[in-house]
């Protein structure tokens, strides 16, 4: 949904969507591979703790061709007094020629669509509309702003470490 421009709502993105697949479903069906990322749930944001995870996550990126996917996609430094505490990113993936997600070489494991995702999306849509702000800092394209943005997401009803 985009608001900001001129104050006008708008739905965007459907071609965002995944199936949500019971349980016990014979297929697989994951969230993440198109997104805004600061109208996602906490538990689609991955904290990249060490050098080994981050290594990982630019190798498994390192052979996109999209410029504009690749900079969406790159981990973001939450910094405390100038120093870079954490990285976070979206639980995303890319896709093989099928259609398929490629999972191969992914620091963290996919998240399968699900309800509770939908769910924490149209809360943060009615947040919106109710009172006219962002829950999370974001850019115009819903994304957040910085890795402070995404910290924040991250951590959302915990007591942060960092």
């Amino acid at each position: 949904v985009r608001f900001r421009i001129d104050n006008k709502l708008r739905l965007i993105d459907s071609d965002a969507s995944a199936t949500i697949v019971p349980p016990g479903g014979e297929e697989d069906s994951f969230a993440g591979a198109k997104f805004s990322s600061a109208v996602l749930p906490p538990e689609m944001i991955k904290r990249i703790d060490t050098e080994e995870q981050l290594e990982e996550f630019n190798n498994y990126w390192e052979s996109e061709n999209d410029a504009d996917l690749k900079e969406k996609v790159e981990p973001k430094p939450y910094k405390k007094q100038g120093t870079v505490k954490a990285r976070y990113v979206v639980k995303s993936f890319r896709t093989d020629e099928e259609g398929k997600p490629v999972k191969e070489g992914l620091p963290y494991e996919l998240k399968r669509a699900s309800e509770n995702i939908d769910l924490w999306s149209l809360g943060v849509l009615a947040f919106t509309l109710l009172t006219g702000e962002k829950l999370i800092p974001s850019t115009r394209d819903d994304d957040c702003a910085s890795g402070a943005a995404m910290h924040l997401l991250k951590s959302w009803g915990t007591q942060p470490e960092v």
